[in-house]
């Protein structure tokens, strides 16, 4: 009994470190590149390095850490390219995933997902990105989870600690208004109540890589501009030597 009791403490102070050092990373507080050790952690948390040590593993699995030392773990980057292919891919699994989940969605799932709405939107006004990506992680996971596809289940879990990292730390950058994105998931709740899997799985799909349509509109706007700012300078210098040589 004595032994039953210490494993479940271990797996709750796993729990807590896990829970503690992956908000840490998800927010920004930790940076990429930043150097975790065991022991240093475990002092922090006041626990012995058992339960760091199977945090980290966690971690490592989810991708937000890379472990390259018995006793030292750094944080993992956001390379713009590797999360647009993170993207795609969850893309492609939400929409195979939201087909099947059309067809048998009940009325309290689809009331569960509109409560995640409304976490997100109250989320969006006190301007937390954390809580809002919770309640937003959530409600894609729903899609997935009642699909009754363990397949695209499990190959969605290992995305979403990077994918919710990636939101929580650029979707500010590209949203006028936070609770715009809790606004983006209505048309996905419309498609469900009418159980057109269709039109579910192209709105979710459409959804996912929203983002990616808002980053590319940016990168343009900078390339016009830095355009604009070159043109400009051209015509200043060439008045300047036009000016110079009647002078002369």
């Amino acid at each position: 009994m004595q032994k039953a009791t210490s494993s479940r403490k271990m797996k709750s102070l796993a729990d807590q470190v896990y829970e503690k050092v992956r908000k840490d990373i998800v927010s920004g507080v930790l940076i990429p590149g930043h150097r975790i050790v065991e022991m240093d952690l475990a002092d922090t948390m006041g626990t012995s390095q058992g339960p760091v040590r199977e945090a980290l593993h966690q971690l490592e699995r989810e991708g937000l850490i890379l472990r390259q030392a018995r006793s030292a773990s750094y944080v993992t980057g956001t390379p713009t390219d590797e999360m647009y292919e993170l993207f795609s891919i969850r893309s492609v699994v939400e929409g195979f995933a939201i087909r099947h989940t059309a067809r048998t969605i009940t009325q309290s799932q689809l009331a569960e997902l509109e409560i995640l709405v409304d976490q997100m939107q109250i989320a969006g006004h006190e301007d937390d990105m954390f809580q809002l990506t919770e309640s937003d992680i959530r409600f894609h996971r729903c899609l997935c989870a009642w699909s009754n596809r363990a397949g695209l289940l499990r190959a969605w879990d290992p995305l979403y600690s990077q994918i919710q990292r990636f939101v929580v730390q650029t979707h500010k950058n590209y949203f006028a208004n936070v609770t715009e994105i809790a606004d983006t998931h209505l048309p996905i709740l419309e498609a469900l109540r009418a159980r057109d899997e269709d039109e579910a799985s192209r709105v979710v799909q459409e959804h996912i890589m929203l983002i990616w349509s808002l980053i590319d509109n940016v990168q343009k706007n900078v390339q016009k501009n830095v355009q604009k700012n070159v043109q400009k300078n051209v015509q200043k210098q060439d008045s300047a030597q036009k000016q110079e040589n009647t002078q002369k």
